[in-house]
């Protein structure tokens, strides 16, 4: 099976500090994507139909999900 390569970014918060962040996963489908994204960062019971709505910690910086997007890749 063939895996897509998806773009998931967030935006990352520290006190009165903002930054970008992203990170790329592999899956068939846009759901899997969450899917794995959402298990790495331990974001169990979220709403897999509203990712916008995901906030987490990891340490000191606050995190909200902002998009996903299929990237095309060279093969």
């Amino acid at each position: 099976m063939k895996l897509n390569t998806f773009k998931i970014s967030f935006k990352l918060y520290y006190h009165e500090l903002c930054d970008w962040g992203s990170e790329y996963v592999k899956a068939s489908t846009k759901r899997a994507a969450l899917r794995k994204f959402a298990r790495g960062r331990h974001l169990d019971g979220v709403d897999m139909s509203a990712p916008e709505s995901w906030r987490w910690w990891e340490d000191d910086w606050y995190n909200a999900f902002h998009a996903i997007e299929k990237i095309a890749t060279k093969q």
